[in-house]
């Protein structure tokens, strides 16, 4: 028997924050979380590392006209989960050229002190492969890598500690946070799982991610949500399957 872990996982969260790599992460890991989260009366915030310049594939097109596209396409995405317009922030960092360096994780702590989240999820840091089965396995993006890392790092100890970045808090109107519950996406190999039912969810979630068509056509959007949330597996049900973490 599958059982729903949304209730024991956002019990005593109101306030989620989902930092994801590109446009287009959030619906492929957590779309149908997102709009069950913000059915449920939970405030989302959806921040993206980068804009998505260089995801042309194999057709040129100029980076900068390309991230126009990208964004529009994930403001419509965005909107068709329900995430309000002030809670969808870009921070433009550079599409496949992000690091988890200092610079990168205050600007990170920053966007955490301010919003102040409950819970957050972002994506895997520690696998370079990404082992979903025996059989079906892919490369883990070094940007996806370095926004898990970068995520991990400033909610622990930089968002925190207030001798961490202290110029962020000098007028009062930012302050120290701390947060300690996380959603880790592309985890399928680690122990802590739990498996969101995304059942009623699903048709936001696929409308939103055929939303961003230079990358997907809703035939892809569709496949995708069947490929990640198996609803053959599950008996006809949806889910999103993250691993769970709680740290001290």
């Amino acid at each position: 028997m599958v059982n729903d872990s949304f209730d024991s996982v956002f019990k005593d969260v109101n306030r989620v924050l989902v930092v994801m790599p590109h446009p287009d992460d959030c619906e492929l890991f957590c779309g149908g979380t997102v709009a069950r989260l913000i059915e449920s009366g939970k405030e989302v915030r959806v921040i993206k590392m980068t804009s998505g310049e260089k995801g042309c594939k194999q057709e040129k097109i100029d980076p900068v006209e390309l991230k126009k596209i990208r964004e529009e396409e994930d403001k419509n995405g965005m909107k068709i989960l329900g995430v309000k317009e002030e809670n969808n922030i870009y921070l433009d960092l550079g599409d496949g050229r992000l690091e988890a360096d200092m610079k990168t994780i205050g600007i990170v702590a920053k966007e955490i002190r301010i919003f102040k989240p409950d819970l957050i999820i972002t994506t895997n840091a520690e696998d370079v492969i990404i082992r979903h089965d025996k059989d079906i396995n892919w490369v883990n993006h070094r940007d996806h890598i370095n926004t898990g890392k970068t995520v991990i790092y400033a909610s622990y100890p930089y968002a925190r500690d207030i001798s961490f970045f202290p110029e962020q808090l000098k007028d009062g109107s930012i302050t120290s946070h701390s947060c300690t519950k996380f959603l880790i996406s592309d985890s399928y190999n680690h122990a802590d799982k739990v498996l969101i039912d995304v059942t009623n969810q699903i048709n936001k979630r696929i409308k939103a991610h055929a939303s961003h068509s230079s990358q997907y056509s809703l035939k892809k959007a569709e496949d995708s949500a069947d490929f990640f949330t198996n609803k053959s597996e599950y008996n006809g049900k949806r889910y999103e399957e993250f691993r769970y973490v709680l740290v001290d």
